[in-house]
């Protein structure tokens, strides 16, 4: 039984390469483990200043931030360059996370969630901890769980893969299909408050499920699917 909280959260972005792209804004909801609300004091939402100069971002071994990006997540160049820094932004958010780590231990820190986290949004959070903290010896980020964690494009995959009438599985396809208003989509904070209501509505259905499920030596008979 899970007793670890999570920590829904989402970058926005100066371009698409995780591995090199700037974060122009972080947002995070943490959600009781147990009950599924909203923890007090649950929110966090900062802009963060990234290099706006080109030449000076690709020195620095980063993407230029990109005006299309920018247009999607409704950034303004001259506000994000009195946005606070990178570094402060992350101590800040650590600090946020950490919060809800009951234990002040690694095994367990909160878990982490979001949508496409696995290929977007964890990287990012490993190359923030390898700049700011914090990491194990191994340079690993321990800021989140590291054996759990949830990918809400995964669930979905799950639930729909074989409904043809889905066609994307893209958060504004899931915003689309469940009826969820996309006016603020692609501002973090909006993103994680629509993935956070994803992710509280199928937990809800799993735990109200689950237990109609016979797992107990269910292969036991030898009717396996190998």
């Amino acid at each position: 039984m899970n007793y670890r909280d999570i920590i829904v959260f989402d970058f926005e972005t100066g371009s698409r390469d995780p591995l090199k792209t700037q974060p122009t804004q972080i947002a995070a909801v943490a959600i009781h483990g147990r009950k599924l609300t909203v923890q007090p004091g649950g929110y966090f939402n900062s802009e963060i200043r990234p290099i706006l100069d080109d030449e000076k971002a690709v020195a620095a071994g980063f993407d230029p931030v990109e005006d299309e990006a920018l247009a999607i997540t409704r950034k303004d160049r001259k506000k994000l360059a009195k946005a606070p820094l990178p570094k402060t932004v992350w101590g800040k958010f650590n600090n946020f996370v950490n919060k809800y780590n009951w234990k002040k231990t690694p095994y367990f820190a909160p878990i982490a969630a979001g949508y496409n986290i696995n290929g977007f949004d964890m990287p990012i959070v490993q190359r923030m901890c390898e700049a700011y903290g914090p990491t194990d010896k191994q340079g690993r980020q321990t800021i989140f769980n590291r054996i759990h964690r949830i990918d809400l494009l995964e669930t979905v995959w799950m639930w729909f893969e074989n409904n043809p009438d889905v066609k994307s599985l893209s958060m504004d396809s899931m915003r689309d299909l469940l009826g969820m208003d996309k006016e603020n989509a692609h501002d973090a904070l909006q993103d994680v408050k629509d993935t956070a209501n994803l992710l509280i509505g199928f937990m809800k259905l799993y735990r109200k499920f689950a237990p109609t499920v016979k797992f107990e030596k269910a292969f036991a008979d030898g009717n396996i699917h190998l």
